[in-house]
């Protein structure tokens, strides 16, 4: 069992931004309504509390769209991440997911994207 997670640690080590989001979007597809939801708001609570913690005073007119992957353990707890967009405030956003806890998902390693972008 535990040559099984090494394993699966591995892959997910050489994996690049891509195949993690495509994953990401396997696993929360797979969710039922009440974890879907329980998944957005704590990311949503720790990202939020990033930007708020990220975004530089005064705060820029235009920000560019930006994705942080996330793989979660059994616990629920952040163990890496990957992005997509190289802007300040992105890199500050995705250090913010490093080592919190969110939803305990049903299965591990769990991945989930959070995603930033302005509506036009």
């Amino acid at each position: 069992m535990l040559w099984m997670v090494m394993m699966a640690q591995a892959v997910a080590g050489d994996a690049g931004y891509p195949q993690v989001h495509a994953w990401a979007q396997r696993d929360e597809g797979s969710l039922e309504p009440a974890a879907y939801t329980a998944m957005v708001d704590s990311m949503s609570a720790v990202g939020g509390a990033a930007f708020t913690r990220c975004m530089p005073t005064p705060a820029p007119q235009t920000l560019a769209a930006f994705t942080v992957v996330l793989q979660l353990d059994a616990q629920g707890r952040v163990v890496r991440t990957w992005r997509e967009g190289e802007e300040a405030v992105a890199r500050c956003v995705d250090a913010g997911f490093a080592g919190k806890t969110l939803f305990v998902p049903p299965k591990a390693p769990f991945y989930a994207a959070f995603e930033f972008q302005v509506e036009p």
